[in-house]
């Protein structure tokens, strides 16, 4: 009896540790599948107004959910990227980093004015103290970000619309000629061009140290190899290409006819929607890409599926309004329009949070600093927000309309202008502030 006690213990201990560890396992395979299974989850209204819709179905859930997977993904987010790969951060095409805040007097620090009235349009991608910025002259300049001295510069026959893009050994850009230029970062020598016809007004957007991905005026998008040029894949989308962004695995790309779709490193399609309205280059953070139309509305889409997760009217008038690549910083989006506002709305609700009236055009995303917003305006000024309230604290005669979306780094603050002129000007500390209720923003209604 004592033999079969001891091997009834035995194999009741035996029995606890199967259980013990099968309950550890899936303990650990339910962790696993918890945010797989919530990021399918929608938090908004659909609203696909005709979409040509290609994705997973989702199901519903609270809202607060999806909020709190978003608010975890995104605090992988760094605050400002150490190592700049596109203009102002990273590939994933939102604007927003900003380093220190600065507010007036202003300095002049330096001007680049030898471009022969030619307008600055390619906002500067920054690497390593160095600027790398287009032109409409048809030159790519490499600029000292401290003096303004022009290390070197390459010509092409036609301008420079789009956003060149850096890595550790070469600068990339797509000019109006059709053709993607990969040049030596140090040098300005030129390793590799590729044409592919009609003109490139989009960016330059670098995926895993190996493709190139960009479009040109008649719908055709293209990944290149990043060391020879050499054509990977290629699709086709209706009208204009924007953008692109990349985004965990995923190459995400607008039109000015109204599409956006996202597509694998191998070209295959995840998900598409098209609009009858134009839209904006998108810009991505954490799950959510968010996309601005001209039939007033910001879209918020998840990644992955391309589930509408909310859209935003942002005017109640009849009269439409194209909305300017939005900016995305701490839970908010950030969107000019051509009907003369900057709003404010929440990442996951979608409600607007504040708007700003100006006298003309907001056609450029802004750069959010920690504190204060820095805004270029076509009233040919550029102007400094409270981020908090939106109300406006300063603004900068810039000489000219608003040409590149501005740059903020190093407590200096770079833009340039359709009249042919780029500034880095310096200022004093920022001091927010803590009361001031004789200025404020518009209320969050519509107008």
């Amino acid at each position: 009896m004592n033999n079969k006690h001891s091997a009834s213990s035995a194999d009741s201990h035996k029995l606890e540790i199967l259980i013990i560890a099968a309950s550890l396992i899936c303990t650990l395979i339910f962790i696993w599948l918890i945010p797989k299974s919530l990021t399918l989850f929608n938090s908004g209204t659909s609203g696909n107004n005709g979409d040509n819709y290609a994705a997973v179905d989702t199901s519903n859930a609270e809202v607060s959910l999806q909020d709190s997977l978003q608010s975890i993904a995104l605090l992988s987010d760094p605050v400002l990227p150490d190592y700049w790969m596109q203009g102002r951060g990273t590939p994933s095409g939102n604007a927003g980093w900003g380093g220190k805040d600065i507010s007036a007097p202003f300095d002049t620090l330096w001007i680049l004015d030898d471009v022969g009235g030619r307008e600055f349009f390619s906002a500067p991608a920054h690497n390593e103290g160095n600027i790398y910025l287009g032109c409409n002259d048809g030159r790519l300049r490499c600029l000292d970000m401290a003096t303004g001295n022009v290390k070197w510069s390459f010509d092409t026959p036609c301008g420079i619309c789009g956003e060149p893009a850096v890595d550790s050994t070469m600068v990339y850009f797509g000019g109006q000629d059709g053709t993607v230029y990969a040049l030596d970062k140090n040098t300005g020598v030129e390793m590799w061009s590729t044409a592919l016809g009609y003109h490139i007004f989009c960016n330059v957007a670098i995926f895993s140290d190996t493709l190139l991905l960009t479009g040109n005026s008649v719908g055709r998008i293209s990944a290149l190899d990043a060391r020879s040029g050499d054509l990977i894949w290629g699709d086709e989308l209706d009208g204009v290409v924007l953008g692109p962004v990349t985004a965990d695995s995923t190459l995400v790309f607008s039109t000015e006819n109204g599409d956006v779709a996202a597509f694998n490193s191998s070209g295959r399609v995840l998900w598409e929607h098209s609009y009858h309205s134009q839209a904006s280059p998108p810009s991505a953070s954490g799950s959510s890409v968010i996309v601005g139309f001209s039939d007033g509305y910001i879209r918020n889409f998840n990644l992955r599926t391309g589930e509408t997760i909310f859209e935003t009217d942002i005017t109640s008038q009849p009269l439409r309004c194209v909305i300017s690549r939005p900016v995305i910083v701490d839970s908010l989006i950030f969107a000019g329009t051509c009907d003369s506002r900057l709003v404010c709305i929440g990442l996951y609700s979608g409600e607007l949070v504040w708007q700003q009236n100006f006298e003309n055009w907001i056609q450029l995303p802004p750069v959010i600093g920690k504190h204060s917003i820095y805004v270029s305006c076509d009233d040919r000024r550029l102007h400094v927000l409270d981020k908090t309230s939106g109300m406006k604290l300063d603004s900068i005669e810039m000489g000219g309309y608003s040409g590149t979306a501005p740059l903020l780094l190093d407590n200096i603050l770079y833009y340039g202008t359709t009249s042919g002129e780029f500034f880095a000007l310096t200022g004093s500390e920022y001091i927010p502030v803590i009361e001031n209720t004789s200025v404020t923003a518009e209320t969050a209604t519509p107008d």
